[in-house]
């Protein structure tokens, strides 16, 4: 039976959720703290994420940032109040209900655990596994490593592992050069190429599997 393995955001669920909590709740609550303006917290806030950068474990993880911001609340907390915001794909939700019970489904994510969480929180029955690359691998990206040591952990060789995701590099041609069967899911159809393995709509899977 073949495992069919799904990245998170741009994937199953759209970017809101987490670019309201990078974007307006960190500098919002940064404003707060310091007694500046939003605009003055923002840029504050923004020029300290791009010293650090998305190669650096910590640029993922929400307590990081909130330690370093001295900012006197639990990020689970300001995650919970954003959970209305979380949107899942019209399209991924078709898919997902239709694949389960015909395959093992699991989830494969740079999202740290405590933003995970929540976005999957309504789906979350539909997968047997949720891996998060920063929360459990301590990985910035989905490396080789990171794709063997999942087929290990369920037990499938690289050739019966289905993988989707929205990163052309890392969910997609990283997989691809393991034997794994890759689809890159781009509906804003920003890549012209002639591939059947990349999906204008995530329900177009239902029918390559």
């Amino acid at each position: 039976m073949k495992v069919v393995s799904f990245d998170v955001d741009g994937t199953l669920v759209d970017h809101t959720f987490v670019n309201m909590f990078w974007e307006r709740e960190v500098p919002k609550l940064y404003a707060e703290k310091h007694g500046i303006s939003f605009e003055e917290a923002w840029e504050r806030v923004k020029k300290s994420y791009d010293e650090i950068g998305d190669e650096d474990i910590r640029w993922y993880l929400p307590s990081y940032w909130f330690k370093k911001f001295e900012l006197d609340i639990d990020p689970r907390e300001v995650l919970e109040d954003l959970k209305p915001h979380v949107k899942i794909f019209p399209d991924a939700l078709e898919t997902i209900e239709e694949l389960h019970g015909r395959f093992e489904m699991i989830i494969v994510s740079n999202a740290p655990s405590e933003i995970l969480d929540i976005e999957i929180e309504e789906i979350r029955e539909y997968f047997s596994r949720v891996y998060s690359c920063t929360s459990q691998f301590r990985e910035v990206r989905k490396n080789p490593q990171t794709y063997m040591r999942v087929c290990r952990e369920i037990k499938v060789p690289p050739s019966r592992l289905v993988h989707v995701g929205d990163h052309y590099k890392f969910d997609y041609e990283v997989p691809k050069k393991l034997g794994i069967n890759a689809f890159l899911i781009d509906r804003e159809n920003t890549i012209h190429a002639h591939d059947g393995n990349i999906l204008r709509d995530l329900r177009e899977l239902i029918s390559k599997l």
